[in-house]
């Protein structure tokens, strides 16, 4: 049974352990400025097994496409053409949909209530309401800019209530 209500913050360390750990390259991660609300952001929804909204993660578009690049070792080139062209791929979108996926593990600590990912939305999709404000809130968050060794440089805001 948990004790807390909500989910933790995650740690940069955890954060960025995981994501060499699951795509196995090297990953920077240094403080930035939250992920600018555009079109082409993709946001992972976090849930708890009651179906309340726990934390996003919001990605911008060059992040997502070099996350779900390297996690299958694409080419650099097709992920830089799916950046150009402000959209992911089928492969892309599914391994975004992977990493956000397996990035659950980071909320799912010691006496929280259990996460889950609930939904990837974006690129190019409706974000509804509530997650649009949730996203853009002040207080429990964490904004970073992520250098992926081989792929290059994206944002990620992790966002908890």
């Amino acid at each position: 049974m948990s004790t807390l209500t909500t989910s933790p913050l995650p740690s940069r360390h955890g954060v960025r352990t995981l994501l060499e750990g699951l795509i196995g390259r090297d990953v920077a991660i240094q403080d930035a400025l939250p992920v600018p609300p555009k079109a082409s952001n993709v946001v992972g929804v976090y849930v708890t097994d009651k179906l309340a909204v726990s934390a996003l993660a919001v990605v911008n578009i060059e992040g997502a496409a070099r996350l779900g690049g390297a996690l299958a070792m694409l080419p650099r080139g097709g992920v830089e053409e799916a950046i150009a062209a402000r959209d992911l791929n089928p492969a892309l979108r599914d391994n975004c949909y992977e990493v956000l996926n397996v990035l659950s593990a980071v909320f799912n600590v010691s006496n929280a209530p259990h996460v889950r990912l609930y939904e990837m939305l974006g690129p190019h999709g409706a974000v509804p309401s509530d997650i649009a404000a949730l996203s853009a809130a002040v207080g429990n968050r964490m904004d970073v800019a992520l250098n992926v060794a081989g792929y290059g440089p994206g944002l990620l805001s992790v966002v908890c209530r």
